[in-house]
């Protein structure tokens, strides 16, 4: 039993099981995996170069849900704000695509990792992932069960002096992004930079994947960003509704937005409205 809203310790026993995914009884959709094209990328940059070998060089069966390009853009998101923060908090992990890239660079950048998911399946999936892929970093990560309001509660609110990125993958849905982002704005001293994946992202209106007008929703129309990751063209294969969930990708939009916050600010929530707004009712698995 884990309570929301708390660290979670790794699940040691995964370390010796052939697959973790099949353990954890994590579901693999596509198999996609991004280092296939990760040659598409090398020789650009060493960080990236060396990141993408200890990948490649890792057996295990896992899906990533996003571009080699993505992942190539974040290690040079990184490198150019090398110095500006000392923790990076990632929102959503699922099988541990980006918490592969954000570890190997830790050594590099010098900074913390908190992986935050409301599964703590896809928790001890990525951890697993890490300290198979870069074991000398996972001293410097933690597992947060819960959701961007309770970490911001119980975290950052406590967190004094430490500079935060926030990378978000977690919920595509446009209410609950609004909420994650709007519950930011109590820690907003605290924030470096916001990087948002999935901003070209449509599907099903059950879905309601609506990430970029959140990000717009929280920041204003006059939203200043950097794109990031691919961004596909009209009438491929990525542009039309996948066999899975129907999901796919607006044509000519950017995958993901990064935003400095010296650069943006809140235009919501209302500063009268309290945090505890924001928090979910109490509960655990």
């Amino acid at each position: 039993m884990s309570t929301f809203g708390t660290f979670i310790d790794p699940d040691t026993s995964l370390q010796d099981v052939a697959d973790p995914a099949e353990q954890l009884g994590v579901r693999i959709w596509s198999g996609f995996q991004a280092r296939g094209l990760y040659d598409m990328f090398r020789h650009k940059n060493k960080i990236f170069d060396m990141i993408a070998n200890r990948i490649v060089e890792t057996d295990l069966r896992y899906e990533d849900q996003c571009s080699a390009k993505y992942y190539f853009d974040l290690v040079n998101v990184l490198r150019d704000f090398n110095g500006n923060f000392d923790r990076l908090v990632e929102v959503g992990v699922f099988m541990g695509g980006s918490s592969s890239i954000f570890a190997g660079c830790i050594d590099k950048f010098d900074f913390d990792l908190d992986l935050v998911d409301i599964n703590p399946r896809f928790l001890q999936f990525a951890y697993e992932r890490i300290r198979r892929t870069f074991p000398e970093a996972v001293g410097r990560v933690r597992l947060f069960y819960g959701d961007v309001p309770s970490y911001v509660r119980h975290v950052m609110l406590e967190s004094h002096g430490v500079r935060h990125i926030i990378h978000h993958d977690g919920a595509h849905d446009f209410n609950q992004v609004v909420k994650d982002m709007a519950s930011l704005y109590y820690v907003r001293q605290s924030l470096f930079a916001i990087i948002a994946q999935d901003t070209h992202l449509r599907g099903t209106i059950e879905k309601m994947n609506f990430v970029d007008l959140a990000m717009y929703a929280v920041f204003g129309a006059d939203l200043k960003y950097a794109p990031i990751g691919e961004a596909y063209i009209d009438g491929t294969e990525m542009c039309r509704p996948n066999i899975y969930q129907g999901n796919y990708f607006m044509p000519g939009a950017a995958e993901g937005f990064v935003l400095p916050m010296a650069a943006n600010q809140f235009v919501y929530p209302h500063p009268a409205l309290p945090m505890d707004d924001f928090l979910p009712p109490p509960h655990g698995e």
